[in-house]
C-alpha cells in the first residue's frame, strides 16, 4: 500500500513538472513567440560594412597625388597574450622586418590612471602591412593575442608638392581643405553592406545572407595642374624665398588662353602625409586667401582703360617732375615716384611705372569709369577659384573714396587683392582682352575611365579690345629672353612693390614684391605672376624688379625649354 501511495506521488509529481515544462515551452513558442525571436534575430544578425575605396587625385597627365591603400595595423593584446617565445619573436620580427624589441615592448602589460579609475591598455599596434600575405603568415604563427586590424589609408606620394591644392584627409577619414574637400562628394564614393547570420563563434553563416550590397568606389578627379612643372617650379620659389629670408612667396602658372592652372605654390608649404606636425600657417593656401595691395601691377587697370576710352593717346606727355596736379577747378597731390622721370609719354608713363603719371591719368579717366575697370579685370570679387576660403579683396566704392584715393589707387594702393586675382586680371592683357576665370580641376572619370564630369573654360566678359590689348602689350614688352638653342622670346610684364602696414602705417622697410606677365609677349601661351612677401635686402628697397622679376625669368626659361622640348 505504501509503495503505490509512493508511487502514485511520484507520477504527479512528474506531471506536474511536465506540465510546468509543457507550458513554459508553449509560452516561449506560441504566447511570447514575438518578443523571444526578437533577441534571438539580434544575438544572430549581423550587418558588416563593405567600404568603397576612395577615389584618386591625378595630374593632367594621369600622375597620382593622392591614393586610398589598404594597411593592416597588427597589434597585441597584452592581457589575453601569453609570454612570447624566444623563437616565435624572432619568427615574427623576421616577417614584419622590425626588430625583437619592439615586439616584446607591446607584449608589456600597462594601465592608465583616467577619471580616478584605473584602466589597461588592450591594444599596441607594432607593425603595419600592405601585403596580405604577410598577415597570413603572422596568423600562422597561432601567437594568443596577436591580430590585425584592417583599415584604408590616404597617402599622398608626392607629400609637400602641390599640397595647398590637393590638401588632405584626416585619421578619422575626413576630408579637410583643397580638392579633397571640395571634391568629396565624387572621391568618397558609397560604402556598401552585407547583412546576415553569425554563428556562437561570430563568424559569419554566408548560407543566411539576406542582403548584399555593393560597395561603389569613388570617381577619380583629374587636375590641370603639371606635377614636373610644380616640382620645378616649387624648388625655385624655396630657394628665393630662402635667398631673400622672405617671409613666404607665391607663384602662379596658367595657360595664358584658357586659364587652366598649371603650377599653383606657397612657401611655407606642409606634407599632406603629416599634416598634424605642420603649423597651422603653412596650411593657408596664401595664393587665394591672402590680401595685398598689388602696387605697380594695378597700373595696366587705369592706363588700359583711359587708352580704349580716349581719355589719352600715346603721344600725350604728363609732368611727373610736378607733385600737383590741376584739373577740373581742383588741385589733386599727387605721389612721389621711386626717381626723377621728368616729362613722360604716356607709353612711358607705363614703361617707366611712374606713380605722378598714372595718377595723372586716373583724374583725367575719373572716380567712377576707374572703379567701373577695376570691377571688370576682376578686382572687388572672388575669381571662382573654387575652394580653400578664397579672399574677395577691398575695392572701395568711389562714394567712400577720400581726396587722395583717386590718385593711390591706381597705383596700387588703397586696393587689396589675392595674387589669383592679379593674375586673372593680367591674363585680360594676355588672352586678347577676356576675363577668364582661373580652372583647376579638369574633369572626373569613373572607375571605368569614362567622363562623369568635364569642367570649361569660363569665359567670364570682355573686358578691352583687341586693339587696346595689342598696344598695351607692346608696352609691357621688354628685352626679349634670349635662348641659345631657340633664339630669343619676347616677354611682357609688370612688376610691382608695395610697401606693407605695420602698425597701421605704411612701412619704409617691408614691402611685397611682385611681377605679372605672359609671354611669347605677340600670342601669349603661359601666364605667370609672383608674389614675395617682406624679402630682406643688403640696401635700399626690396622692388619687384630686383626679387620677383629674376624669378619670372627663370621661370620663364624653363616653360620655354619644355615647349620646344616637346
Amino acid at each position: 500500500m505504501k509503495i503505490a501511495i509512493r508511487f502514485l506521488f511520484l507520477i504527479v509529481v512528474l506531471i506536474f513538472c511536465f506540465a510546468g515544462e509543457t507550458y513554459r515551452i508553449l509560452d516561449i513558442a506560441l504566447f511570447k513567440r514575438e518578443y523571444y525571436q526578437r533577441f534571438i534575430n539580434l544575438a544572430r544578425a549581423t550587418t558588416n560594412k563593405k567600404f568603397a575605396v576612395r577615389g584618386r587625385i591625378l595630374d593632367r597627365n594621369g600622375k597620382i597625388l593622392a591614393i586610398t591603400t589598404k594597411k593592416i595595423d597588427i597589434g597585441v593584446d597584452p592581457y589575453v597574450a601569453e609570454t612570447l617565445s624566444a623563437e616565435k619573436a624572432t619568427q615574427l620580427a623576421s616577417l614584419l622586418k622590425i626588430d625583437e624589441e619592439s615586439i616584446r615592448k607591446a607584449f608589456t602589460r600597462e594601465s592608465y590612471i583616467k577619471n580616478g579609475i584605473e584602466h589597461h591598455r588592450r591594444w599596441k599596434c607594432f607593425a603595419n602591412v600592405e601585403d596580405n600575405e604577410i598577415y597570413e603568415q603572422v596568423k600562422a604563427l597561432s601567437i594568443k593575442g596577436v591580430y590585425g586590424v584592417l583599415h584604408w589609408e590616404r597617402i599622398y606620394p608626392n607629400h609637400t608638392l602641390a599640397s595647398h591644392v590637393i590638401g588632405f584627409v584626416n585619421k578619422e577619414g575626413i576630408a579637410v581643405c583643397g580638392i579633397e574637400r571640395f571634391m568629396d562628394r565624387f572621391l568618397m564614393g558609397q560604402d556598401g553592406w552585407v547583412e546576415s547570420e553569425k554563428d556562437g563563434k561570430r563568424e559569419e553563416l554566408a548560407l543566411f545572407r539576406k542582403i548584399v550590397v555593393e560597395p561603389k568606389n569613388g570617381a577619380d578627379v583629374v587636375l590641370t595642374l603639371d606635377i614636373h612643372l610644380q616640382d620645378m617650379v616649387e624648388e625655385i620659389l624655396s630657394e628665393t624665398v630662402k635667398k631673400n629670408c622672405a617671409k613666404s612667396g607665391t607663384i602662379i602658372v596658367s595657360d595664358a588662353q584658357t586659364g587652366e592652372i598649371l603650377t599653383l605654390c606657397n612657401i611655407p608649404t606642409f606634407d599632406c602625409n603629416d599634416y598634424n606636425k605642420a603649423e597651422i600657417s603653412s596650411l593657408r593656401n596664401r595664393a587665394v586667401t591672402d590680401l595685398y595691395e598689388p602696387g605697380s601691377v594695378f597700373k595696366i587697370v587705369a592706363f588700359s582703360e583711359a587708352l580704349q576710352q580716349g581719355v589719352i593717346s600715346l603721344q600725350q606727355y604728363f609732368d611727373c617732375q610736378e607733385a600737383e596736379f590741376f584739373h577740373g577747378g581742383k588741385v589733386y597731390l599727387l605721389p612721389r615716384d621711386h626717381t626723377f622721370l621728368g616729362r613722360l609719354s604716356a607709353s612711358d608713363v607705363l614703361r617707366k611705372s611712374s606713380n605722378r603719371g598714372i595718377a595723372q591719368i586716373a583724374i583725367l579717366l575719373g572716380a567712377d569709369r576707374l572703379y567701373n575697370a577695376a570691377r571688370a579685370f576682376g578686382f572687388g570679387e572672388k575669381t571662382g577659384y573654387g575652394f580653400d576660403g578664397e579672399g574677395v579683396g577691398v575695392l572701395p566704392n568711389p562714394s567712400n573714396w577720400d581726396n587722395l584715393t583717386i590718385t593711390r589707387l591706381p597705383m596700387g594702393h588703397s586696393v587689396s587683392a589675392t595674387p589669383i586675382q592679379v593674375h586673372q586680371a593680367m591674363g585680360v592683357l594676355g588672352n586678347g582682352g577676356f576675363l577668364v576665370k582661373p580652372k583647376i580641376i579638369d574633369r572626373v572619370i569613373d572607375v571605368n575611365g569614362e567622363n562623369l564630369w568635364e569642367s570649361e573654360s569660363r569665359f567670364v566678359r570682355r573686358v578691352l579690345a583687341e586693339e587696346t590689348v595689342d598696344t598695351v602689350r607692346k608696352i609691357l614688352h621688354r628685352p626679349d629672353l634670349v635662348l641659345s638653342h631657340i633664339g630669343s622670346i619676347k616677354l611682357a610684364y609688370k612688376t610691382g612693390t608695395s610697401q606693407k602696414i605695420i602698425d597701421k602705417r605704411y612701412s619704409q622697410d617691408h614691402h611685397i614684391s611682385s611681377c605679372s606677365g605672359f609671354f611669347p609677349a605677340d600670342d601669349p601661351c603661359y601666364l605667370v605672376t609672383v608674389v614675395i612677401d617682406d624679402a630682406e635686402i643688403k640696401s635700399g628697397v626690396a622692388y619687384g624688379s630686383k626679387i620677383a622679376l629674376p624669378v619670372f625669368y627663370e621661370i620663364a626659361k624653363i616653360l620655354l625649354q619644355r615647349s620646344m622640348s616637346k
